[in-house]
């Protein structure tokens, strides 16, 4: 992939906190990675979108059962660890 430089003015403080974590070399990789992930949010809420539009809403049931589902998933995996 081609990789391009760029200038940005980032907030000091999340600035140094990131290189702590990451390090000076990881600093552009978990930038480029954080704007991936980004992007790939709006693309999904814009899919979303179009499905509401489509389909309609998510009727509140199914909303509810899903978050029941997922909760026991997350339990589950928690207990794993």
């Amino acid at each position: 992939m081609a990789m391009k430089k760029v200038s940005v003015t980032l907030d000091a403080d999340l600035v140094a906190e990131i290189k702590t974590e990451v390090g000076v070399c990881g600093f552009s990789a978990y930038l480029n990675d954080t704007i991936k992930r980004r992007r790939q949010h709006e693309r999904l809420r814009g899919l979303l979108k179009e499905l509401d539009e489509e389909f309609g809403p998510v009727p509140d049931e199914v909303r509810k059962q899903v978050a029941k589902e997922w909760d026991e998933f997350e339990r589950r995996v928690a207990e794993a660890d």
